[in-house]
């Protein structure tokens, strides 16, 4: 499951500039942009996180 996540940072990290242009047309409010993009950031640590307790669980 793990190399699903690194596999979709490293696409994200690729297309950044296409997947901006479109967060920037379907959000053109830049606050509420960047809370759309803190939520994924949060979803995205709150599984690792829960995947490293649920490692030394």
């Amino acid at each position: 499951m793990s190399h699903i996540v690194i596999v979709l940072l490293v696409a994200a990290f690729i297309f950044r500039k296409p997947l901006g242009r479109l967060l920037a047309r379907q959000f053109p409010n830049r606050a509420k942009r960047q809370q759309v993009l803190a939520t994924i950031i949060a979803a995205f640590v709150l599984v690792i996180a829960l995947r490293v307790l649920a490692l030394f669980w």
